[in-house]
């Protein structure tokens, strides 16, 4: 018998309606887990002879009010449910809205600042629905299940890695995106290809892409903190070099993330050229200005067009195929763990994977 921590930590999938003024019905959070609990355990219980499980609540807040405190409780639950509570596997219902953040975070934090080194020796999987789990019509009921058996099967498989299941995809936590609020298909990696797919007759891990407990060390090599003071700025014809400039010069700035157009292009000429701002902010201000991508599935850093070898010329980080998400939440990650000192030191790890959030280049730009 295996031991499953499942975790409830909020989301659409556990919310409930709620009669507003004009008899306008919305989804609110419920004040415990109770409620959720008695709906999951008729699909808990299909697994008693692999599983014996415990659930938790951590939280029940709608995705959206999520920040990194909260991924630092989950990080250290996990990492107590390993090494001290002998937990084989972790279960998470989150919602939708910030699910790709969240897998991201956990991913990171939990393989470490060690590329090629990890202490993750149990499967995580993350999962949400489109719809509260008393929908017995929408998809909360059978995301969980499916949950269940790709848990199952990655222990028998002897892996150790965060995924996301949703649908019929699965995926890796870190190269995990939202792509639509109403499909069922919500989550996808456009960028990496899918590490499992579920169909009629189970779930078909492909375990050449996923880490393995074989290969993890004795004990979790964690990398739990998560810095301030980024922003992201999503790039526009016309938008103003002294904005940019501004959020710097103001101070608290520790990094800005330019989502881009197209493949890293930057404006590079007339009044509106980002480029003396960029070589200005990172030789005068010595702030990062990492230039990603804001089209799902794309890749900066190729440098095909002059618009953006210029913005890599003048001092721009090529974020190469990391989703923006994967962008956001590694850059914080990097300070908050003090892996990174100088605009080189972003550089050098923009171009590192330490979970599989990015393929790395063979050569640096």
């Amino acid at each position: 018998m295996k031991k499953l921590l499942f975790i409830y930590h909020g989301g659409t999938i556990g919310q409930i309606p709620e009669i507003r003024e004009g008899g306008r019905i919305i989804l609110v959070v419920p004040a415990d887990g109770s409620q959720f609990r008695e709906v999951c355990l008729p699909i808990i219980s299909q697994y008693d002879d692999f599983f014996e499980t415990t659930f938790e609540v951590i939280t029940t807040k709608d995705s959206t009010n999520l920040n990194q405190k909260d991924w630092e409780k989950l990080i250290f639950r996990i990492k107590k449910a390993q090494d001290d509570e002998g937990f084989d596997a972790v279960a998470i219902a989150h919602g939708t809205d910030t699910l790709p953040y969240t897998a991201t975070a956990l991913s990171l934090a939990l393989h470490g600042r060690t590329p090629g080194r990890t202490g993750l020796r149990i499967p995580v999987c993350v999962t949400g629905a489109q719809n509260p789990i008393y929908d017995e019509k929408g998809d909360g009921r059978t995301n969980l299940a499916r949950m269940l058996e790709t848990l199952k099967q990655a222990i028998i498989l002897g892996i150790a890695d965060v995924m996301v299941n949703f649908d019929k995809r699965v995926l890796l936590g870190c190269r995990t995106l939202k792509v639509s609020e109403r499909r069922y298909d919500a989550m996808q990696s456009l960028s990496s290809p899918d590490v499992g797919e579920i169909d009629s007759s189970g779930v078909h891990l492909n375990s050449s892409l996923l880490r393995k407990r074989a290969d993890a060390e004795d004990k979790l090599l964690l990398a739990p903190k998560f810095g301030r003071g980024v922003v992201g700025i999503e790039l526009v014809p016309g938008l103003e070099p002294s904005l940019i400039l501004g959020f710097i010069a103001n101070g608290g700035v520790a990094g800005m993330v330019l989502k881009s157009l197209g493949e890293g292009n930057v404006c590079c000429e007339g009044e509106f050229s980002l480029i003396p701002a960029i070589k200005r902010a990172t030789e005068e201000y010595m702030t990062p200005i990492f230039i990603t991508t804001k089209f799902a599935g794309g890749s900066s850093g190729a440098c095909h067009y002059e618009t953006g070898y210029e913005a890599i010329k003048a001092g721009g980080i090529a974020c190469f195929d990391h989703t923006d998400v994967a962008v956001d939440v590694k850059v914080i990650w990097l300070i908050g763990n003090g892996i990174c000192a100088t605009v080189d030191d972003f550089k050098k790890a923009m171009a590192t994977s330490f979970a599989g959030e990015v393929t790395p280049p063979t050569e640096l730009v």
